[in-house]
């Protein structure tokens, strides 16, 4: 049974700030040790997002990587629709847009799978689904890692917090179609008009023309699935159980990092602002549940699982019956349990407050 040491929301104050509760809480999860190259691993958000977390927590945690001896880097990688974390150079200016900089963290940003997102080291995970999953370099290649992850909802797996930050945001673009190419959806032809209105929103040039009608090239298609709400017409039809074959994927692309770092990586998940979309939505809707707090583990899965726990507890004293599982009708708990399947961790965990 693993520990997920808790510091609640009630106890924010003068006198203890999350600054405070992050140093309290990172000797008990960290791996640094002097000399280490250090990955710090963020979602910055998307431009126009505003509920990422913040620059002052990540200053916090490269200061106490630094006081541990060991040498830390900010880092990121970038994604496959079309926005403004496409490639490193957009990231980068996203990050800085954002607040995160070298002067607000004390450490510098390096995009983890480099310029156009296709530098990795290739990782055997074993898994029932996949076999091996491609880690973005720069994360593979330290020596431990940090991971702070902003919980809040998703689309795709119910819930996104350490797993989907392991799963999908430590892998180069590669590996991140590993785990959508499930997505890859087929189009509606009695709705479809031929509009072209989707074409703009696919960088891969998957969505063409056949006659009048508008079709999908599954060689070129990465499945992320930002396609369909750009359709007026709704035509663009995911795979009905999308979500469920994405979780399985997301949940043992997980180990790869994990096995990568030789399990040497401390988490943090960050219980505020919890929007129903993730940080790379351009904007940021109203919560579906207040603050929790902020939980730190060596184990992501005991840590995610810990997470929805709180957050359903809280939801349920407020009244909202449904918990995490309402937000989007999808069970978050299905990429969990594929990552303790090969090995990530365990759903069995002890709240230490």
């Amino acid at each position: 049974m693993s520990k997920v040491f808790f510091k609640s929301v009630d106890n924010i104050g003068p006198n203890q700030t999350q600054i405070d509760q992050i140093k309290e809480l990172f000797p008990k999860i960290s791996p640094v040790k002097k000399g280490d190259i250090v990955a710090v691993k963020i979602h910055p958000g998307e431009y126009g997002n505003t509920t990422h977390i913040r620059p002052v927590i990540v200053r916090t945690v490269v200061d106490m990587v630094k006081e541990a001896g060991g040498i830390p880097f900010v880092t990121e990688t970038t994604v496959l629709y079309k926005g403004m974390r496409l490639n490193a150079a957009d990231l980068l200016w996203t990050a800085e847009v954002n607040g995160f900089t070298q002067a607000s963290m004390n450490a510098p940003i390096i995009v983890a799978d480099g310029l156009l997102g296709d530098d990795s080291v290739n990782v055997e995970i074993g898994g029932e689904v996949l076999d091996e999953i491609s880690v973005a370099s720069a994360i593979a290649k330290a020596d431990c890692m940090i991971m702070i992850s902003h919980c809040k909802g998703h689309p795709g797996s119910g819930f996104g917090g350490a797993i989907k930050n392991l799963g999908m945001g430590c892998l180069d673009k590669d590996g991140k179609t590993r785990v959508h190419e499930v997505g890859r959806p087929t189009i509606d032809t009695e709705k479809c008009v031929g509009c072209g209105v989707c074409f703009d929103q696919c960088v891969w040039g998957a969505l063409k023309m056949d006659g009048d009608k508008a079709y999908v090239d599954h060689d070129l298609c990465r499945g992320e699935l930002s396609c369909p709400e750009s359709c007026p017409q709704e035509a663009i039809i995911p795979p009905e159980d999308v979500a469920e074959q994405m979780q399985i994927r997301l949940g043992e692309a997980a180990v790869g990092p994990i096995k990568a770092l030789s399990g040497r990586i401390g988490y943090i998940n960050w219980i505020f602002d919890l929007t129903p979309g993730c940080d790379c939505f351009n904007f940021s809707a109203p919560v579906f549940s207040r603050d929790v707090g902020i939980v730190a583990s060596c184990d992501p899965v005991a840590l995610d699982m810990a997470s929805i726990d709180l957050i359903d507890r809280t939801m349920h004293e407020d009244g909202e019956c449904d918990g995490v599982h309402g937000v989007w009708g999808i069970d978050p708990v299905i990429h969990l349990d594929y990552a303790e399947r090969v090995g990530a961790g365990s759903r069995d965990y002890e709240l230490v407050e």
